[in-house]
């Protein structure tokens, strides 16, 4: 019996023997496979691989200034062409990139690396994205004359409403109460966009945008519902349409461009005009010091919107930490203020020094409203694929002439 019980023990602790040599070989293949990844990891983020796409030459030319160049890191800089674009080479080939937050970045999120949280808690809530965040803001802004608001009685309400009712005053004093670049496509569907918005909310715009992207043909477009409250796209343009009829807008608004804009705006003969924050930089002062920019008119107060204000944004496409270490150099509070006044574009830090008022009232404003700053459609649906959007572009104008 004590024989059996002896070897009952033997055999026990030999089990228990292979069993710890088993998990001891287990933990150092483990540690071996660790730190083989580990060592594999740090070495390929000694490169750190970053591109720019659809970005203004100057704008990638100083967003270059604030990566860090550092001895033992690699930094490689490609400016993509713009056009067609392989996504999924973008994604295996690059670590970094910089672009304008829209239809690039929406089919790059899925498989892009989070940003880290230190980053996104520098702005107000509205604007943090875990998968692409802003760094700058553009805007799409009416531009109203002070002589005209100063020659009206009481406050512009900033509803739908108010703006036509401000639009009929005008028209008393200005020859053209309101105008836009209508003949350029980006700034003409902006500006469609923008009545969407306007009338039917933030559901109403991004539903636009999905049916735009679907390539659904323009006459079906035309009726489908945008919202619960049914507006369509049709609606919209018929409203437009009516526009020239009533002397709210000059003839051949679609047609204008911007000599047009400069000329009547100099003589004092538009109401209110329709541009972006980057094109209104670009105006002589002596012109552009007698408007005054104001926010999307909103036809609900109960509807959720955002405010249509383009975002130079940045996306982490690896896990290399450099890379991640690199980002947070854009969201000082010091690198945010220099980067709005060399850009004239609204900063994203809730507390960088803003160019000016303008740029601090965009900030101001996509921090306040629940959709926070959207892309225009042009970057929601376009931004790959410009030829569809001037297709787009000449058929609502055809509708509306």
């Amino acid at each position: 019996m004590s024989k059996k019980i002896k070897k009952n023990k033997k055999d026990s602790g030999l089990a228990k023997l292979i069993l710890l040599s088993t998990l001891a070989l287990v933990v150092i293949v483990f540690a071996s496979v660790s730190i083989t990844s580990f060592v594999k990891k740090k070495k390929a983020e000694k490169t750190v691989r970053v591109a720019f796409y659809g970005l203004p030459e100057e704008y990638c030319t100083l967003l270059q200034e604030y990566i860090p160049k550092e001895d033992k890191i690699e930094l490689k800089c490609d400016i993509l062409s713009e056009g067609g674009l392989d996504l999924g080479a973008v994604k295996e080939k690059y670590d970094m990139l910089f672009t304008w937050k829209g239809e690039v970045t929406d089919v790059l999120a899925a498989s892009s690396t989070e940003i880290p949280a230190k980053i996104l808690e520098t702005m107000p809530s509205s604007l943090r994205d875990k998968k692409c965040v802003p760094i700058l803001l553009d805007h799409c802004e009416f531009a109203y004359s002070k002589d005209v608001l100063g020659k009206l009685t009481g406050n512009i309400s900033n509803n739908f409403a108010g703006f036509l009712n401000y639009l009929n005053q005008a028209k008393n004093y200005v020859f053209s109460p309101f105008f836009c670049l209508g003949a350029d496509d980006r700034i003409f569907t902006a500006f469609l966009g923008s009545m969407v918005e306007a009338q039917g909310g933030l559901q109403a715009y991004n539903k636009l945008i999905e049916l735009l992207k679907s390539d659904i043909k323009f006459e079906a477009l035309l009726d489908t519902s945008l919202n619960a409250s049914n507006l369509t796209l049709r609606s919209v343009l018929d409203m437009l349409k009516t526009w020239p009829k009533e002397g709210l807008t000059h003839p051949s608004w679609y047609n204008g461009n911007g000599n047009d804009l400069v000329y009547f705006a100099e003589d004092n003969h538009l109401g209110v005009f329709f541009t972006y924050l980057s094109e209104h930089r670009k105006i002589p002062y002596q012109i552009i010091s007698g408007y005054e920019s104001l926010p999307l008119p909103m036809m609900s107060a109960t509807s959720e919107y955002g405010i249509i204000a383009p975002a130079v944004s940045a996306m982490l496409l690896s896990s290399n930490d450099n890379a991640k270490r690199y980002l947070y150099e854009f969201f000082t509070e010091e690198a945010q203020a220099e980067l709005s006044d060399k850009t004239m574009l609204a900063p994203v830090h809730s507390r960088a020094q803003a160019f000016d008022r303008q740029a601090d009232d965009v900030r101001f404003w996509a921090a306040s409203c629940a959709g926070g700053a959207l892309p225009d459609l042009y970057l929601s649906v376009y931004q790959r694929n410009p030829s569809k959007m001037a297709e787009f572009a000449t058929n609502c104008r055809i509708y509306i002439r």
